[in-house]
């Protein structure tokens, strides 16, 4: 596998897992994986997770297609959908409102279309990744808004064993009130049973004592977000849910079959900001708390 075709991966996870701003202000949605059994073209995602707190229930499905596979440029097409089923308490929020007056509580449809790019370019002897992705989201209440991201990552040592690199990340019709962020990631194999991941301030452990099953150890970031009418005076007419999770876990994944993979995890889900904004300000009209809380997650991908 060329240097080029190496980088995807690393520019994929580092983008959905570093930031915790970008993540939950962007809908950040992996084009093509590589789940560690090969580059794969298209993918179809199913998965359920549930956490014990107030946003219980979270069912994802998601389709990627690469269009353009060259080794200086890719081009992704891919869509997502969620339903969200929220449950908050009117002691939860930071104003004297019921969540259920103002539409914030029940079920909650929310889908989004885009593309995702990469461009790669030599540069001082080393490859530098630039990394767009474009999305328009919309949920069942309302359309939500036409969003982009933009990073370059320049990768300082890309070996097959070892993978650093470095770069800003700029977030485009954002909420977020920093739009720009410097990113980077660290991967080392150390054996072909034992690797070590680090983004930002997250972390992976794989261990990998079967050829088609593995364990991870680490930490992600989850970010829920719904578009909805509040119907409050003095707010806009269509506002945005955000909550964003820090969750230390443990996973197991495994290859059912040929092109047919799954994963189920469990961990604590802690949140680390909850906010109610307009569709593309930084206004918050409304925060909210949550304990931390158990969650597992199953999912179910197939890859060609």
């Amino acid at each position: 596998m060329s240097y080029y075709m190496r980088i995807p991966l690393f520019l994929i996870m580092l983008l959905a897992m570093a930031c915790p701003q970008a993540r939950a202000q962007f809908d950040i949605m992996p084009a093509v994986q590589e789940s560690g059994y090969g580059l794969v073209r298209t993918n179809l995602t199913f998965a359920y997770d549930h956490t014990f707190g107030a946003v219980p229930d979270n069912i994802m499905g998601r389709v990627s297609y690469q269009f353009v596979k060259k080794p200086y440029l890719t081009f992704s097409a891919n869509a997502r959908f969620n339903t969200i089923w929220a449950n908050f308490d009117s002691s939860q929020l930071s104003q004297d409102l019921d969540p259920w007056d103002i539409g914030m509580n029940g079920n909650h449809l929310y889908g989004s279309v885009g593309f995702t790019a990469t461009g790669f370019l030599p540069l001082f002897g080393h490859p530098l990744a630039v990394f767009t992705i474009g999305n328009a989201e919309w949920s069942s209440h309302c359309f939500g808004r036409i969003s982009g991201l933009l990073a370059g990552i320049y990768m300082f040592k890309l070996t097959d064993d070892t993978q650093i690199g470095a770069g800003p990340l700029f977030m485009i019709n954002t909420a977020s009130k920093i739009p720009v962020f410097p990113v980077f990631v660290l991967r080392h194999k150390f054996s072909e049973k034992l690797a070590f991941n680090l983004y930002g301030g997250l972390f992976g452990l794989e261990l990998k004592p079967w050829e088609n099953g593995k364990f991870v150890f680490g930490a992600d970031l989850d970010a829920r977000s719904f578009y909805f009418k509040p119907g409050v005076e003095g707010w806009p007419e269509k506002c945005r849910f955000t909550m964003t999770l820090f969750r230390p876990y443990l996973k197991y994944e495994r290859r059912i079959m040929r092109n047919f993979y799954g994963d189920i995890q469990a961990g604590v889900a802690i949140k680390m900001s909850g906010r109610v904004t307009s569709a593309t300000k930084s206004h918050r009209y409304l925060d909210f708390s949550e304990n931390p809380a158990f969650f597992i997650k199953a999912s179910l991908s197939y890859s060609l």
